[in-house]
């Protein structure tokens, strides 16, 4: 990866948006390349929006401000609608079809690639794990790292307290990955 990558990751608070940039965030470092990751949500939190912007460099990276995107993961709706135009044309976005109905949103200029998350997530027995499974769904589709990288990062961002919630996102990452 010669160029910097912008990465938009976006949807409700509670959607683990936050968690799915910091596990890239934290595999970028891993496999030895620049990152920077910003976040904003409502004061909500929980149901209110919540962005998380990632850029990834082999070299300097200049400033944390995105201002397009070249690779996106959305999580609902109305964070496509608003976002959407925030993403350079014939980027990769991966998309959450459970909450997004392509044939109302879609723009045609972007590289849509719609991932059934919520109910692959919520037959896997947790809701909770449809960030990780896009996120392995994008991972595969661009090549931007290992996989091995991203369950690095997935360990370093579960090690306090919650080592037990490694397995079944590891789970979701593979599910994500093997769809493409």
């Amino acid at each position: 990866m010669d160029n910097e990558t912008s990465i938009l990751i976006a949807g409700f608070g509670g959607q683990g948006v936050i968690l799915a940039g910091n596990v890239l965030a934290y595999a970028c470092i891993d496999a030895g390349k620049n990152v920077c990751a910003m976040a904003s949500y409502g004061a909500e939190v929980r149901g209110g929006t919540a962005k998380g912007v990632i850029s990834i460099s082999d070299n300097e990276i200049d400033s944390p401000i995105i201002e397009q995107a070249n690779l996106a993961i959305i999580m609902n709706a109305p964070s496509y609608m608003k976002y959407a135009k925030t993403i350079r044309p014939n980027s990769p976005v991966i998309v959450n079809s459970s909450m997004i109905d392509l044939s109302k949103t879609k723009k045609s200029d972007l590289d849509i690639v719609g991932v059934d998350a919520t109910n692959l997530a919520i037959k896997m027995g947790n809701i909770k794990v449809a960030n990780i499974i896009m996120l392995g769904v994008m991972i595969k589709k661009t090549g931007i790292l290992e996989p091995q990288s991203v369950f690095n990062g997935m360990k370093r961002a579960f090690s306090k307290g919650k080592r037990g919630l490694y397995y079944i996102n590891e789970i979701a990452f593979r599910t994500g990955y093997d769809l493409i």
